[in-house]
């Protein structure tokens, strides 16, 4: 295994030249996104003569390496599987995952002169659609297709346990002093997903798979002339790719956006996938469902995750205000996710 940089410093000349097969000279490393990401690895625009690129580097510390080493390994695998395919996803030019040690390390095209949208003030209804198409040309290009075999459906609930998250997660709402009370209803919900979480998102998975993102939120997507480009791929595995629109329509745009177009953007969705024996119908039942997709990831990012600047508490106020009025626009329960 090529020794895999940890940090700015080891981005040399050296490294890069054997690994892009071809003599390169670093003329710069810069830190970029340091307050956007949560999972602690690190972003680096790398200067070449006439060129950059974007090194993302696994976590330095070995306990938070290790916690993200699947996620990180997952992310490596997806650039080797969409690689060529002319997805809305930047150019790899390098990709590794070691087993030994959890490191990782990419090298993608720099993609710094796209447009960004910041999470707190989400998208609206032109910059939705974009990422509806984004979305529907992944899951289409991989839509129940024999290439995800082996793609991991519920791994993030081996390395994540719901129920301990969700024991902690009042307290550590509390802690954060976002401001936000949480209804009774909704920790019932969690306490329902808590008591069988393999059981319920396994019957969530019935029906035609494909390649889903599991964390489509805007500050993973840039926008440019030719429409939306899809970012960070930790958490990829199979599903039901429509929890991906659900997803990003949460988390990524205040209830009044997406109220507006919520109806419009599923019918969109849809019709762009272009696929036989998945009925519209059947997409909207699904839509709903990505609720808990949403619910365990601001679990997991409230209680695991580095959240002491400003910024990220603010960000997990909207995350987590944007989730209950989905949740109680669409009446979710027990009771209306019965299988």
């Amino acid at each position: 295994m090529e020794n895999l940089p940890k940090n700015a410093q080891e981005i040399t000349s050296a490294w890069l030249s054997r690994v892009l097969g071809r003599a390169v000279c670093v003329r710069g490393v810069e830190r970029i996104g340091v307050d956007e990401g949560f999972t602690g690895g690190g972003l680096f625009r790398v200067s070449l003569d006439g060129e950059t690129m974007v090194a993302k580097l696994s976590p330095e510390g070995a306990v938070l390496r290790a916690s993200f080493a699947a996620a990180n390994a997952r992310e490596v695998q997806f650039y080797q599987m969409s690689g060529g395919r002319g997805l809305p996803v930047p150019e790899c030019y390098f990709g590794a995952f070691d087993d030994a040690t959890g490191a990782s390390a990419l090298l993608i095209e720099d993609m710094g002169a796209l447009r960004s949208v910041p999470f707190l003030d989400g998208c609206g209804v032109g910059d939705v659609a974009l990422v509806v198409n984004a979305l529907a040309q992944v899951h289409g290009a991989f839509w129940d297709s024999g290439e995800i075999a082996d793609l991991p459906a519920l791994a993030l609930l081996d390395e994540f346990d719901f129920a301990q998250m969700w024991a902690d997660y009042p307290k550590r709402v509390a802690a954060l002093q976002i401001g936000v009370d949480l209804p009774s209803w909704f920790i019932a919900l969690g306490d329902w997903v808590a008591r069988d979480p393999k059981g319920i998102f396994s019957r969530m998975m019935d029906g035609p798979q494909t390649v889903v993102h599991r964390d489509a939120q805007v500050d993973n997507v840039l926008f440019g002339d030719t429409g939306a480009v899809l970012l960070d791929w930790q958490f990829m595995g199979k599903g039901k790719g429509v929890h991906d629109l659900a997803f990003f329509l949460i988390s990524s745009t205040t209830p009044q956006v997406r109220r507006a177009c919520e109806s419009a953007m599923i019918s969109r969705y849809h019709a762009a996938l272009n696929v036989a024996g998945y009925s519209l119908a059947e997409c909207k039942r699904d839509y709903v469902f990505g609720a808990l997709w949403r619910l365990f990831i601001t679990a997991m990012a409230t209680t695991q995750l580095d959240n002491s600047s400003a910024h990220k508490r603010d960000w997990r106020r909207a995350d987590l205000t944007r989730l209950i009025a989905f949740c109680e626009d669409h009446r979710i329960s027990p009771e209306t996710l019965a299988f």
